[in-house]
């Protein structure tokens, strides 16, 4: 089985300074394959991460968003881009995803949904805190079209901070780190609630809707409705640790219903926190890693690290098809 990562490696100051996407081989733990990423001078502003979010295939390429900016590949693995946008919104980009022949992308900084051709021509820009009514509507912020919001490092605080986009009843839905929801972006009155946590990632996997949230649950949706929900907490499943570390990607073990894969990013910390930590918690800061769960029975069956990165963020996790291996 081959597993395909998307993240970072973690330079100084705890910024992300290589966007980095790995074929890895799970019964080796080999590294079979890394495309790296570095922008443009142009592209890139003091303070910026650098790196591989979400991705998705669509229209004969492999996309995938860096913090400003989507590239496309056309050859498997992924070496070069063969095409990139950069509309002068994109900020923090988080996730793309095909959508009615153009591709969504999920624009965090901006709050936004943005759908673009496959030109890189801005169609539709959907506004995830346009009827925001509760405490931050203080905080709504105009979109300027004459800033370029690519080279403002952070745009936050955030109110929603929209993350992983997915399709649920023929509509577009995106979850929403800072609201602790998935939400139907052409009909905010319907959202998914996780109540335990912040979700990051959000995509159907066979017969449910599976989203990870930071704190390190993974929390399934039946994807007909009424769309029941299941809520697993991961950390009173893993023995030997009381912090997993940050959680994001997920992915399910095809025919495998109840094993699912989970990646965690490192949390970097100087030496003086370091010790605060062990301290508190009784063992070191994880590293970063990609987890074997088996929610039924419970269990933690292996665990991965990120080949030779032993600072690295960890965005998205997919195993890879027969035909996508290398």
């Amino acid at each position: 089985m081959q597993v395909f990562v998307t993240g970072a490696k973690q330079g100084a100051k705890e910024l992300q300074d290589l966007a980095i996407a790995l074929i890895i081989d799970l019964e080796s733990g080999e590294v079979l394959h890394e495309t790296h990423y570095a922008p443009p001078a142009d592209m890139f502003a003091e303070g910026q991460d650098v790196h591989f979010t979400g991705h998705c295939f669509a229209n004969g390429y492999w996309c995938v968003c860096t913090f400003n900016e989507v590239l496309l590949y056309d050859t498997w693995p992924p070496t070069e881009p063969v095409k990139k946008f950069a509309d002068r919104g994109f900020n923090d980009l988080h996730h793309c995803l095909p959508w009615r022949g153009n591709l969504a992308v999920s624009n965090t900084g901006l709050e936004t949904v943005d759908v673009v051709d496959f030109d890189g021509n801005l169609v539709e820009r959907f506004d995830l805190i346009e009827h925001e009514t509760g405490p931050d509507k203080d905080r709504l912020r105009p979109i300027d079209p004459g800033v370029d919001y690519r080279l403002i490092h952070d745009t936050k605080p955030h109110i929603r901070h929209g993350n992983h986009l997915f399709e649920m009843d023929g509509e577009l839905w995106s979850s929403q780190l800072r609201a602790a929801n998935a939400v139907c972006v052409t009909d905010p009155s319907r959202t998914l609630e996780m109540e335990v946590g912040q979700p990051h990632d959000g995509t159907r996997q066979g017969d449910k809707y599976v989203f990870t949230t930071t704190n390190s649950h993974v929390i399934t949706f039946e994807a007909e409705p009424p769309h029941e929900r299941t809520i697993h907490n991961l950390l009173e499943i893993t023995e030997g640790l009381n912090q997993l570390g940050w959680c994001r990607g997920v992915c399910r073990i095809p025919d495998r219903p109840d094993e699912y894969l989970v990646g965690f990013s490192n949390l970097r910390r100087s030496k003086w926190k370091e010790f605060g930590y062990w301290v508190k918690h009784g063992h070191e800061v994880p590293a970063a890693r990609v987890a074997l769960y088996d929610l039924k029975e419970k269990a933690v069956k292996r665990s991965w690290g990120i080949g030779t990165y032993k600072a690295f963020q960890i965005f998205q996790v997919r195993v890879l098809p027969p035909e996508r291996r290398v």
